[in-house]
């Protein structure tokens, strides 16, 4: 590639300039992403950076998102302000970890012995730092009470699958647990972009009883119609009654509202 003296962020500006904006080219580079974040399009709308709508419709229409939409997509997707927009001109996103080094993993000793205690201490902390009790953890999707209480005794040994839960429901990065588990310390995950995996949960329950709600003021109005009906009705009915009663006869029933 030719040297042209110029900065890489000019030569980009240059392009942009000269190039029409592909937004299904940074439609597949954001869903890759989220993919990446461990994210669906319904997770990473609940941050309430981009709407979900904003998510899907992405390239799929003529409209190109304006500066502001980029910057959010930049956030969303860690990566370094002007990714998305670069994207959206042939450039790759730069992602925030890249910016600052390969994210550095845990070191795993394994020829070194099992040293449950070690993993134990570094569970019990981060279950503090994180304010999360061992049956919330479990109830979360990581290993329950009773399988963090007998690993190491009675000849029970972790396996992956459980090494990998404690790695994903603590945020600690792959391979953490075993760490630990090998006398080393776990690495906290630099990037917490994912939610929290009981946030999916509870915004259901919310979205629900939201609909419950509407449902119920539907019906509530529906009975309110009914009853005003109903009473046009019965007024309709005393006028036609008052109508066919003889008048001496009228002053013993009762007048219509």
């Amino acid at each position: 590639m030719a040297e042209t003296g110029l900065s890489e962020s000019h030569v980009e500006m240059l392009a942009s300039s000269t190039v029409e904006p592909d937004v299904k080219r940074l439609a597949k580079y954001m869903n890759v992403r989220l993919a990446e974040l461990g994210m669906s399009q319904l997770e990473a709308s609940k941050l309430g950076l981009v709407s979900r709508s904003t998510l899907n419709l992405l390239g799929k229409d003529d409209r190109i998102p304006g500066r502001s939409t980029l910057s959010k997509l930049d956030e969303l997707l860690s990566w370094l302000p002007g990714s998305a927009h670069a994207t959206m001109y042939g450039s790759e996103p730069k992602t925030r970890e890249a910016s600052v080094g390969k994210r550095q993993g845990p070191v795993v000793n394994r020829d070194a012995e099992d040293d449950y205690e070690n993993l134990r201490m570094w569970i019990e902390k981060r279950l503090l730092e994180l304010q999360m009790s061992k049956s919330r953890l479990a109830a979360v999707g990581g290993p329950g009470r009773t399988t963090l209480a007998t690993m190491g005794k009675r000849g029970y040994s972790p396996n992956a699958e459980t090494l990998e839960r404690i790695d994903t429901h603590l945020m600690w990065e792959p391979g953490s647990a075993l760490a630990a588990l090998k006398g080393g310390k776990p690495v906290n995950r630099r990037i917490e972009v994912k939610p929290h995996p009981a946030i999916v949960p509870i915004h259901s329950i919310v979205d629900r009883l939201k609909l419950l709600k509407t449902r119920i003021e539907r019906q509530q109005e529906t009975l309110n119609q009914q009853a005003r009906d109903i009473d046009q009705a019965l007024a309709q009915a005393h006028l036609v009654i008052e109508d066919l009663t003889p008048p001496q006869h009228r002053a013993n029933f009762p007048a219509s509202t």
